[in-house]
């Protein structure tokens, strides 16, 4: 089984459509080039804030495609895989493995209609899965698109399965964090998945951090990684989430638009990723505006705490 350890902000990429919302791949290797250009240690395309659940299958491998032969191996690409069959996941992990995936995260939608799903089903899910393909796998814990809740004991039985090394745990309770630590940090690596959390899971101990704002302050995500894992200053890393981090965070719980508000942030930063898929929507004009204010603000308040850092390697 390949073990590439994850370090990092991993930034899972927007996906970029045209006005008539076809994947737009001319924008994407803009973005890839702006994501990496800004300090992101690794990529996942098609996960939740890359609207994967809204692509067909053949558009979810085309926008791997584009990532791969964009990235060149200057990062580990990391696809997600979220998927209502067990058939149409083992396919895509298949394809991930064969392009040169670092891991793949894989999460179920398999809600039951009359009641909840047994354990046993989602286990199932990811052993016929992991038999499949030699990649690590990340579960991928968000219980309000899965129907599934990966609480420490469902991830204490899924770590008999070899291939699972990872959780992206994304409940926004860090007590999460350390419960899973406490009893499985031998076996299963907890990736930091919510940015509301994001200092207390790393404080706690979460070398990987994964989620959707990265998009439009990837910068931002490596200060604060490397505030609390390198330069070791809780002083700074609180400056930096006040400032850089939470005020984004604030806009997207307002308005409950987070993929349009995310992809407004970037289009502030100079790459117009065009509007969520509907039934999403952009954002309003007012906060489009307010958007494109905080982001000069945020690139001001990078600037000006860059003397504070050296770019170290991932550890």
């Amino acid at each position: 089984m390949i073990t590439t350890a994850l370090r990092g902000t991993i930034v899972p990429l927007i996906t970029p459509f045209t006005a008539e919302e076809s994947f737009n791949p001319v924008t994407m290797n803009r973005l890839i080039e702006y994501v990496l250009d800004q300090g992101a240690d690794g990529l996942m395309p098609t996960a939740l804030t890359g609207e994967g659940p809204l692509l067909t299958e053949d558009e979810t491998l085309a926008v791997w495609d584009v990532v791969f032969e964009k990235t060149a191996g200057q990062r580990p690409i990391v696809p997600a895989i979220i998927s209502t069959t067990t058939k149409r996941a083992i396919r895509l992990a298949r394809a991930a493995e064969k392009s040169g995936a670092a891991a793949v995260m894989i999460a179920p939608i398999i809600p039951e209609l009359y009641a909840g799903r047994s354990q046993e089903d989602v286990y199932g899910f990811y052993a016929d899965i992991a038999a499949e393909t030699s990649l690590p796998i990340i579960l991928f814990n968000y219980p309000s698109l899965t129907s599934v809740d990966f609480t420490p004991s469902l991830v204490e039985h899924l770590a008999r399965i070899d291939n699972i090394l990872y959780i992206k745990e994304s409940t926004g309770d860090s007590r999460r964090v350390h419960a899973i630590q406490r009893f499985l940090g031998d076996r299963i690596t907890v990736i930091c998945g919510a940015p509301n959390v994001a200092l207390e899971s790393l404080a706690l101990g979460c070398r990987v951090w994964i989620t959707g704002t990265m998009n439009a302050m990837p910068r931002s995500a490596q200060q604060l990684m490397q505030a609390v894992h390198y330069v070791k200053d809780l002083d700074l890393a609180r400056r930096i989430y006040y400032r850089q981090i939470l005020p984004f965070v604030d806009i997207m719980s307002r308005n409950n638009n987070p993929t349009g508000t995310i992809k407004a942030g970037v289009s502030a930063r100079g790459v117009d990723v065009g509007s969520p898929r509907r039934p999403g929507s952009p954002v309003s004009p007012v906060d489009q505006a307010r958007i494109a204010k905080l982001i000069k603000e945020i690139a001001l308040s990078e600037e000006a705490e860059r003397a504070n850092f050296h770019r170290p390697s991932p550890a």
